[in-house]
């Protein structure tokens, strides 16, 4: 069974035998796998280590462990990267975001960028006749989902999404899906592929922070919602854009990760109190969305076609994660094991 390892940004291919299912595990042929941005990372806390990697995933189920019920062999599912355990103290006070006994393929060494995988069964999300491309979008659009929540977006909301990777492009959808009164997005104009989508799924203004810092833009409005999706030092941004003039009590929802230096920030904390904002922390693990964000994708209320730029076989994912880094060209970009991939691209 090959599978791909990568040890900084370095990425070499094994074959493995993977081991007996244990009880409540499946055992799942990969059809599709997303790039996510934290698989471009290197993180220099594992720099050195060689690690399976990729969790955007979706296949079909071909053996089932004892006890499992909710999935047979032949469904063809996507998988949540985790799943409260639903017995945690956080799971039984209905705090299920907070639980602290995750049920995830994590803990079975067994990642997507592989031919097949292990995995909790209750991970296992069905997806019916969805495409396994399309499916594996669910999750990050979960993280958007929660993203979105935490920010309490309304009709009435001026909203700053900071980012235009795919899970602030679907931060950007969801948010004009929920009535936003004007969606602002912050993106690079060299970034050309993902500032046209953004255009198509409602960003009422495309702003270049190279050009026009955010904190003097006039967005001709007060921004009382920002999503940031963009590192750890640009919430000194957010924090400057949010509610400025005669306005408080706006949100910030962040979820941007950097390492080092990066993963810092620094700002006006008198302006973060006069304003009355809040800062929350959107960390969607336990995933929490996932069939609903299956449901956005079979509805679409988030265009699941228009976010995949790419299309890769397994043994070229030196190749697709190079792609994946290009932000002036890729949005989302999926790898497929070469027998499956050959399949859908036939004729």
């Amino acid at each position: 069974m090959k599978t791909a390892f990568k040890r900084g940004s370095e990425i070499t291919f094994k074959d493995l035998k993977l081991r007996e299912l244990a009880e409540g595990e499946i055992r799942v042929k990969i059809e599709a796998c997303g790039i996510c941005g934290t698989d471009l990372h290197n993180n220099p806390e594992v720099a050195d280590k060689e690690l399976p990697f990729g969790h955007e995933i979706a296949g079909t189920v071909i053996e089932t462990g004892k006890g499992v019920l909710n999935v047979k062999v032949g469904d063809k599912i996507a998988l949540d990267s985790s799943t409260p355990c639903g017995t945690c103290d956080y799971c039984r006070n209905a705090q299920q975001e907070l639980c602290v006994k995750l049920k995830s393929f994590w803990g079975t060494r067994t990642f997507g960028f592989a031919e097949e995988m292990i995995a909790p069964a209750i991970c296992a999300i069905p997806r019916g006749d969805m495409p396994a491309d399309i499916a594996t979008l669910s999750e990050p659009l979960g993280v958007a989902i929660d993203l979105v929540r935490l920010a309490e977006i309304s009709i009435n909301s001026n909203v700053l999404v900071m980012g235009p990777g795919p899970i602030g492009l679907m931060a950007l959808a969801l948010s004009k899906r929920i009535g936003a009164h004007k969606i602002f997005m912050s993106a690079f104009a060299e970034e050309k592929v993902r500032v046209e989508v953004a255009r198509q799924f409602g960003a009422d203004t495309i702003i270049d922070p190279s050009k026009t810092p955010l904190a003097t833009y006039d967005f001709g409005c007060k921004i009382d919602r920002v999503l940031v999706t963009t590192p750890p030092p640009t919430l000194a941004d957010a924090v400057a854009v949010c509610c400025q003039g005669n306005i408080k009590g706006g949100i910030i929802s962040f979820i941007g990760i950097g390492f080092g230096e990066n993963a810092y920030c620094r700002f006006n904390a008198n302006d973060f109190h006069f304003k009355k904002l809040q800062l929350r922390a959107s960390f969607a693990s336990p995933a929490l969305y996932g069939a609903q964000a299956l449901q956005y994708l079979r509805e679409g209320v988030v265009d699941g076609p228009s976010l995949i730029s790419h299309r890769f076989p397994l043994s070229r994912l030196p190749e697709a994660m190079k792609t994946a880094a290009d932000r002036a060209k890729a949005v989302k970009v999926i790898v497929m094991p070469d027998e499956f991939y050959r399949s859908v691209n036939a004729g």
